[in-house]
This record gives structure tokens, C-alpha cells and sequence, in this order.
């Protein structure tokens, strides 16, 4: 694999802004960017994402649904939810619900990292395509 896809389901414009921003630093090649679910479900529909990352509060939905739409087509896809919510309760309630990860709001580029790095390591991911992963942040 020489390249790394994800797709970002965010509403809040400056947090969807800084996640691109991060993931293209953490070794993402493509960065697909939706305000809303049904942005979401037509961009995955459209096209094949390694990562999806997605908001649990969007304003036509919620991430939980997405992740279960995704997972529905495609049951290895690697979602990771993002959200201002730290609570042991979310948390369970996302990893048990098959996300892959969580990371909780505001971003830093250290858990940006871990998440690409998450991936790469499950999948095996040639990583000289992530060759600036491990550079210091």
C-alpha cells in the first residue's frame, strides 16, 4: 500500500480544519473532509477509506449510527470516534459498539500519531509509506 485514505465526518469546521491538518502530518495521503452523516455516507459509499473518523454529535446524526452503517458494509472497517466526551461510559460504550479507537477532544498530534499508527500496525501497513510517523512532534 502507498498511500493512506481517511475520511473525517466533523461539524464544527475549525476541529475538522486542525483533525486534516494533523492526520496529513501523521502520514495521511488523502484526507477526505464531511461536515454532516449524509456527506459521510456518500463519500464512503463513493470511495474506499482506510480510517474513517467520525464525530459522535453531528447535526443529522451521531456517530455510533455511522460507525454501525459503515461496519455493516464493511465489518474490518477501522473507525475511530472522536468526541469532547471523556467518559468511562462513552468509551465502553464505543469500543464495545466495534470502534477501533477514540480520542477525545481537543486533538494533539500525539494521539493523531497513535491512531495511524494503530492502523499500520493492524494491517500490516508497508511503513515506509509512514516513514514520518515517528519524526518528533
Amino acid at each position: 500500500m502507498d498511500d493512506l485514505r481517511v475520511l473525517v465526518v466533523e461539524d464544527e469546521p475549525t476541529m475538522r480544519e486542525l483533525l486534516r491538518d494533523m492526520l496529513y502530518k501523521a502520514g495521511a495521503t488523502q484526507v477526505t473532509e464531511c461536515g454532516d452523516a449524509a456527506c459521510g455516507k456518500a463519500q464512503y459509499a463513493a470511495e474506499h477509506f482506510h480510517i474513517v473518523m467520525l464525530d459522535l454529535g453531528l447535526p443529522d446524526g451521531n456517530g455510533h449510527d455511522l460507525m454501525a452503517d459503515f461496519k455493516a458494509v464493511n465489518a474490518q472497517q477501522h473507525v475511530v470516534l472522536v468526541t469532547a466526551d471523556d467518559s468511562i461510559e462513552s468509551i465502553q460504550k464505543a469500543i464495545s459498539a466495534g470502534a477501533n479507537g477514540y480520542v477525545v477532544k481537543p486533538y494533539s498530534l500525539e494521539k493523531i500519531h497513535d491512531v495511524v499508527n494503530n492502523y499500520v500496525m493492524m494491517h500490516g501497513t508497508d511503513m515506509q509509506m509512514v516513514k514520518g510517523l515517528n519524526r518528533q512532534h
